[in-house]
């Protein structure tokens, strides 16, 4: 068995050497997480790789299902901030070296769009009746990379991260009814909601 000393670019899907790497900051790309039957229903020539792999598993099984159920960490990972619990999962976002976390369980509480800004970007993120995160993206329309995490992993990686809270309901362009934790110039606030 020989190894080399190769990554593969996610960009273009080419072996490149290691060292080309370093000190390079890669792209981040927007990604999605939903179920399969969402997945089913937007893209249904989808082919899955068969289950019958010469080793046996059970790929029906999760894994990590007690990992979730679990408040504890299982592996030490420093200091861990108390703004959220640890295990919290949130869907972290960062704009111009600015970054914030996302409670989930918060944005699947009032589905539809939540609209916020960091790093003076319009953020848009829209949670459908079932609860998945749709689309995150800007005042433009275009798509902002965002990760699933949880709280100790994002705020290890981004101690300086900022937690959204929410915040009163206002106005703003055609979005009728949004929560923000910083409120845009021009929002008008919605009185009796």
């Amino acid at each position: 068995m020989r190894f080399v000393n190769l990554a593969v670019s996610v960009s273009t899907a080419q072996a490149v050497p290691k060292f080309q790497l370093v000190g390079k900051q890669p792209r981040k790309l927007p990604s999605n997480r939903t179920s399969w039957k969402t997945w089913r229903k937007r893209h249904p020539d989808t082919l899955v790789l068969s289950t019958e792999t010469g080793y046996y598993r059970d790929y029906s099984r999760d894994p990590y299902a007690g990992y979730y159920r679990v408040g504890m960490i299982w592996f030490p990972v420093g200091e861990v901030r108390k703004d959220l619990s640890p295990k919290e999962r949130v869907i972290g976002i960062e704009v111009k070296n600015r970054t914030r976390a996302y409670p989930l369980a918060q944005l699947q509480e009032k589905p539809g769009i939540t609209a916020d800004s960091l790093g003076g970007e319009s953020i848009h993120i829209e949670v459908s009746a079932e609860g998945e995160v749709v689309k995150v993206k800007d005042g433009r329309g275009g798509e902002i990379p965002h990760i699933y995490a949880y709280w100790f992993a994002w705020q290890a990686f981004h101690p300086d991260t900022t937690v959204y809270r929410g915040g009163e309901c206002y106005a703003l362009g055609s979005i009728r009814y949004a929560t923000y934790s910083v409120i845009p110039e021009g929002a008008k606030r919605l009185s009796g909601i």
